[in-house]
């Protein structure tokens, strides 16, 4: 990804100006005295080349690690690597990173180096618990103040006398303990040991601070690529439970397209005799259309294919494999599958004469509840491909029927909102999965793909025959009453009063939970937002209705 070149192009900027700092420190050293010098000029010389010497192997390894950061693919592996590097080239002799342990807290070393390093740490207890004897070490203050800590003579600083003896007998000089954060958060310790003293000066610590810096920013690397490997893996696994739920369902389904049947779940093959679906697929689907409904049947597929009407329902007689007929009803759909259109569909057998008037309530019945589950469908599918989102669409769909209620709207004008609200982001359908999933900040290019999902949300929906004004729902969303929405730049009554219920019950909803970018704010900041652009951006009847919904009625935002 670019951002990703991005990065490692900053990261290789920063090691060349580290290599022009070096150079600078390194001329900057006092040139020899003259053989009549006298011996303190020496010493000093010789002091300041040692100084010279050390920043030079900090540098050296500050480069090192920052080329361990842009090749390393884990966390643990980039741990042992920078362990390796301050010891080998940093000049300490020994180095481990530790993880917390919230259980204990006890920090939990997960890399180490250096020669002495396994029996150093052998049974050791370091704490962060400012309540224990072992949590005054440096690597425990690092942690709980989240801030580097540097103990210049070890052996001496009395905050470290629990380690004194085993500190003496490894030689310990100088201690640092830096914090590693992932996402602003603290979750780890790196300890650097030396076997001089007062080793840490100033260029010394600033080195440091910048790898303990730049680890925390590979860190949050590893954990973005985690999440966004982890959304991946739940759309398929959602997918996955999807094709089960139609495969198991109570009800035919089936999808023609190119005058074929080019799906047929088991149940569809059942109920026409077919011991195995696949004896279905490929078929003409008037292969399974008794004569006098063959004529009915091509034109209500000709009108859905070409894009005349959207959905349909039906009664006809179909022709089972052994010749007996049944008599099915079928609610089938225009749809596009693999970019071109197709038909999707639902069958239900209602042969029985004897229970002719309750087969058809419950046929009204399960196709109202294909209808729901369709709906609930398109919104996990948004879901799906949007986590970070997930619900979201539902319950805005369950915000905008609670206001419609405490408007005073009747149940089916409630049901409608349930049902718009479920369906005004189904438009993001359109929108690449990489873009819903990103946590890098988006281009402008992106965002405006982002903005467009109001009209291509009103494109998949205008076509189909529904009691309420979902596709206008979808379109209007965003627009705001004094016009500076989007798409359509519409004012004032120029959007349709479940828009309005809708726009708000989405700012309510989107503002409570967390986004990829930001943590939920809260209902309370959601309903100031509200209370803020009443009369202005949302319609006044409806915030003050959604503002006494949640305040003195006291309504609890939905799961």
């Amino acid at each position: 990804m670019d951002t990703r070149n991005e990065r490692i192009a900053s990261i290789k900027r920063k090691i060349a100006l580290l290599e022009a700092e070096l150079e600078a420190a390194l001329r900057s050293q006092p040139r020899p005295a003259d053989e009549g010098g006298h011996a303190i000029t020496r010493h000093r010389r010789g002091g300041a080349k040692e100084t010279a010497k050390r920043r030079a192997q900090y540098y050296a390894s500050l480069s090192r690690c920052n080329d361990a950061i842009v090749h390393s693919t884990n966390a643990d592996a980039l741990f042992q690597e920078l362990c390796h590097i301050a010891v080998q080239y940093g000049g300490m002799s020994m180095a481990w990173i530790g993880r917390l342990d919230p259980d204990t807290r006890l920090l939990r070393p997960v890399a180490r180096a250096g020669d002495q390093v396994g029996s150093y740490l052998d049974k050791i207890e370091i704490s962060f618990d400012a309540g224990s004897p072992f949590g005054h070490g440096p690597a425990g203050i690092a942690v709980r103040e989240n801030r580097p800590v540097w103990f210049q003579d070890f052996l001496h600083d009395p905050r470290a006398s629990p380690w004194h003896e085993r500190g003496a007998r490894f030689g310990l000089g100088a201690v640092a303990a830096l914090p590693l954060r992932c996402n602003g958060v603290v979750v780890g310790v790196i300890a650097l040991y030396a076997g001089l003293t007062n080793v840490f000066d100033g260029a010394m610590r600033d080195l440091l601070e910048r790898m303990a810096t730049d680890i925390g920013f590979a860190l949050d690397n590893f954990a973005h690529e985690a999440a966004r490997v982890q959304a991946l893996d739940e759309l398929r696994e959602s997918e996955q439970r999807y094709r089960a739920l139609v495969e198991q369902s109570i009800a035919g389904v089936y999808l023609i397209q190119d005058q074929q049947l080019i799906y047929v779940n088991p149940h569809m093959a059942q109920m026409l005799g077919y011991g195995d679906a696949a004896e279905l697929i490929g078929q003409h689907p008037l292969m399974i259309v008794a004569e006098h409904d063959r004529d009915r049947v091509t034109e209500n597929i000709r009108l859905r294919l070409e894009g005349a009407i959207d959905r349909i329902s039906y009664n006809f007689t179909a022709r089972c494999k052994q010749g007996n007929t049944i008599e099915v009803g079928a609610n089938g759909a225009r749809a596009t599958y693999r970019g071109r259109p197709a038909i999707v569909g639902l069958m239900q057998d209602i042969t029985e004469k004897a229970r002719a008037e309750e087969l058809t309530r419950q046929h009204m019945a399960q196709l109202e509840s294909a209808f729901m589950s369709t709906v609930k469908v398109a919104t996990n599918l948004t879901d799906v491909r949007d986590s970070y989102t997930s619900g979201h669409a539902r319950r805005v769909g369950e915000i905008a029927a609670a206001i419609g209620a405490e408007l005073g709207l009747d149940a089916r004008r409630q049901q409608g909102l349930l049902v718009a609200g479920s369906l005004h982001d189904i438009g993001k359908i359109g929108i690449p999965i990489e873009i819903l999933c990103t946590l890098d900040p988006l281009t402008a290019h992106e965002r405006e793909l982002i903005r467009q999902h109001p009209r291509t949300g009103y494109e998949i929906l205008k076509g189909i025959d529904l009691p309420w004004p979902v596709a206008e729902v979808a379109h209007q969303h965003h627009e705001r009453m004094d016009g500076s929405g989007y798409p359509q730049g519409l004012r004032g009554d120029a959007i349709i009063p479940e828009a309005r219920i809708v726009m708000v019950a989405d700012v309510v909803e989107s503002m409570s939970h967390d986004r990829p970018y930001r943590s939920g704010l809260g209902l309370e900041h959601a309903l100031t937002e509200i209370e803020r652009g009443a009369g202005t951006l949302y319609d006044a009847v409806v915030a003050a209705t959604c503002l006494r919904l949640f305040r003195d009625n006291q309504r609890a935002l939905p799961e």
